[in-house]
């Protein structure tokens, strides 16, 4: 099944796409912007350290035109504001307060406006905390779970598998709804 495939069947649920540094996960992204879009859906992005601005730069540099000024983003670290940013986050050594402020910018956000939250450099995040469970397993809790509690929500988690660890990777595989893999010839399967 391909990606445009998927996302017309698609009404709710937390969605992993995985990819290498090699691939285009970018093009995935753009996909699911216009695929909402012409639904009068527009995303909430979480920027996690710029991903979203480099994201932004491959689609220009392919050719790809990308309308970010309405996205609302909410910014973890890095220094490139992109779209409209709803709250930055620059915290990470306290672990329990960045998720704290994450989710108290996230509420800010009316519950019409949040059906669907994408999230960008996930691996640069999980790789910070290190491999403590109870906070990955907090993270999940909170940036996967959390967010679906009302039905029609849905989150995209873009992960970069050459860079993260396995124990990420399976971590996040097993709290998604479903697993989609970015493959060599930039098509994304559902696994």
């Amino acid at each position: 099944m391909r990606l445009r495939e998927f996302l017309e069947s698609l009404n709710e649920g937390m969605i992993l796409i995985e990819y290498q540094p090699s691939d285009h996960p970018e093009r995935a992204f753009l996909e699911v912007l216009r695929f909402f879009k012409g639904k009068d859906v527009t995303p909430v992005v979480v920027d996690i350290k710029d991903s979203l601005q480099v994201f932004i730069q491959q689609l220009k540099l392919q050719g790809f035109e990308i309308e970010a000024d309405d996205l609302k983003v909410i910014k973890e670290g890095g220094r490139v504001t992109v779209g409209e940013l709803i709250g930055k986050i620059d915290e990470f050594e306290d672990f329990t307060h960045h998720i704290g402020k994450y989710w108290e910018i996230y509420k800010k956000i009316s519950s019409e406006k949040r059906k669907m939250l994408i999230i960008l450099g996930l691996h640069k995040f999980l790789n910070q905390i290190k491999p403590d469970i109870t906070k990955i397993e907090a993270y999940f809790e909170v940036i996967g779970r959390r967010h679906l509690q009302e039905s029609g929500r849905v989150a995209f988690l873009f992960l970069n598998i050459g860079a993260s660890s396995t124990y990420f990777r399976k971590g996040l595989e097993e709290v998604a709804d479903c697993v989609l893999r970015i493959d060599k010839y930039q098509n994304v399967l559902v696994r």
